[in-house]
């Protein structure tokens, strides 16, 4: 009952690394005590529980926001969004579960739980649309082995932080894993002294000026029809001063209209920013019609979209949608039964994976849309030709949560990830610009309408972790996992 018990402790432990709260020396406790629980289990099904357990306290308060979106303004009832959030990261705390469980049957090694750990974090990004959420590798954003993400991205990190902080306990135990586990501490530190000399991308051109745009429009009024002009005269207000040669950014959904409803004002406002010699960036429903009927997107376009560039590399429909927000697994059968399942704008379709980067001003921006910004693999593969890149988004959604907090927070690593400025645009914040380092440079307080001015540097170049992506740090999972079982260490100590 006292593994048990720790083993919660040390998964509620895990999301005080994470943004508010900014710990990160305690993701290395939470990881060592984890270990500490699975290796003291008596059996593979009490590690499942005890890893169960973690991921119950990791998940259970690191994702607790969620009943915030489903109650506050998805109209659930609180006795249903709590038990639901409750499911949700019952779910979750599965793959922490299975973590536990098959490392402690090849071998209970240092090397099996980071391998195992990495893996299955790895297949939690994609398993039924995936939740990429809360990966250890992000609490490291502002420490000391923050500039090993331009090497191997979050999954290095990731690996770094279970590694260090299982084989703490694993150099209590004899035998050659301990050297080896400790050895290989060793060249990851030594990796991440040698990383803080590095540089992969360069400086492309002079400064740029950038106007991010923060409407901050309450969630419970913005999708009202009632609101629609007052959200046209905001947007039109803030951005009227706006001076010569910038670009400026409104946030996703700045207008709650699609774009084929409204061209007129849209165009209007980019028709004027042009004229200065500045572009207009901004989040908009988009509606197609075509041979297989009528297609809703959720869209970033470069307004205006016909000023002699390609009106391909103007418009980007969002990839990455997120479930129940922005469709309906199942729709035919569970549409209409709660509120929830009918949030506004819940019915788009994904867009074409070969969509060109955006183009503005004479610069290749790499477009992302809200939740599309947590995926590594999709943000490397889009930076290559790009200049910067922008991700626009809605967390009004989450209150005054964590959530929106730890969203901006995954969203700094992409910067460094891929050696490029980021530019946020939120509705209510945290609308941001973040160097090619992963540093905030300027940023506006949550829950205020204004106007961010700043400058970007555009940027050229290739990191390792863009031109690899993930396949290498899988691969080191799998050959660590291997190894933990191949030495033998699988009888209890």
């Amino acid at each position: 009952m006292r593994d048990r018990l720790l083993a919660l402790i040390a998964g509620l432990l895990f999301p005080l690394a994470f943004a508010p709260y900014d710990l990160w020396p305690l993701l290395f406790a939470s990881i060592a005590a984890a270990f500490w629980c699975q290796q003291q289990a008596g059996t593979a099904r009490e590690a499942l529980f005890r890893g169960w357990l973690y991921g119950i306290g990791m998940f259970g308060f690191g994702v607790s926001w969620v009943h915030v979106s489903m109650h506050d303004y998805g109209y659930m009832p609180l006795w249903m969004a709590i038990p639901f959030t409750a499911i949700f990261a019952a779910f979750l705390a599965l793959f922490y579960g299975l973590t536990f469980y098959l490392s402690w049957r090849l071998g209970r090694s240092a090397l099996a739980f980071a391998g195992l750990w990495l893996l299955l974090d790895w297949v939690r990004g994609w398993f039924l649309t995936g939740f990429p959420w809360l990966y250890a590798g992000y609490a490291l954003i502002d420490s000391p082995f923050a500039p090993l993400a331009p090497l191997g991205g979050v999954w290095l990190l990731t690996l770094a932080a279970v590694l260090l902080g299982a084989t703490v306990v694993q150099l209590r135990r004899p035998g050659p894993l301990r050297w080896l586990a400790g050895g290989l501490s060793v060249l990851m530190l030594i990796t991440t002294g040698i990383a803080h000399t590095l540089s992969f991308t360069r400086p492309d051109g002079p400064l740029q000026q950038v106007a991010l745009v923060q409407g901050n429009i309450p969630q419970d009024l913005k999708w009202q029809l009632s609101m629609r002009d007052r959200t046209r005269e905001i947007y039109r207000d803030l951005t009227a001063d706006i001076p010569a040669d910038t670009l400026v950014i409104w946030p996703e959904s700045a207008m709650t209209e699609f774009y084929q409803t409204i061209t007129d004002f849209i165009e209007e406002q980019g028709r004027k920013l042009a004229e200065r010699d500045s572009a207009l960036i901004t989040g908009v429903p988009w509606r197609t019609v075509g041979d297989a009927g009528v297609t809703y997107h959720n869209s970033i376009a470069a307004i205006p979209l016909h000023n002699g560039v390609d009106p391909a590399e103007r418009v980007y429909h969002k990839q990455k949608l997120v479930p129940f927000g922005e469709y309906v697994p199942m729709q035919s059968l569970i549409r209409g039964l709660i509120p929830f399942f009918d949030l506004p704008m819940s019915g788009f379709t994904p867009g074409d994976p070969a969509q060109p980067n955006l183009h503005a001003r004479g610069h290749t921006l790499a477009p992302f849309i809200c939740y599309e910004i947590l995926y590594p693999e999709l943000v490397a593969s889009r930076s290559h030709d790009a200049d910067v890149l922008i991700t626009i988004s809605n967390d009004a959604w989450f209150g005054t949560s964590a959530g929106p907090l730890q969203h901006f927070q995954m969203a700094r690593l992409r910067a460094l990830e891929t050696g490029r400025w980021l530019l946020r645009g939120t509705n209510n914040g945290v609308t941001a610009v973040v160097d090619h380092r992963g540093k905030v440079v300027d940023s506006l307080p949550q829950f205020q309408r204004d106007v961010l001015y700043s400058q970007y540097q555009p940027r050229t170049g290739i990191t390792p972790f863009m031109a690899t992506g993930v396949w290498p740090w899988l691969v080191l999972a799998a050959v660590l996992a291997a190894a933990g079982w191949g030495l033998g260490i699988r009888k209890t100590p």
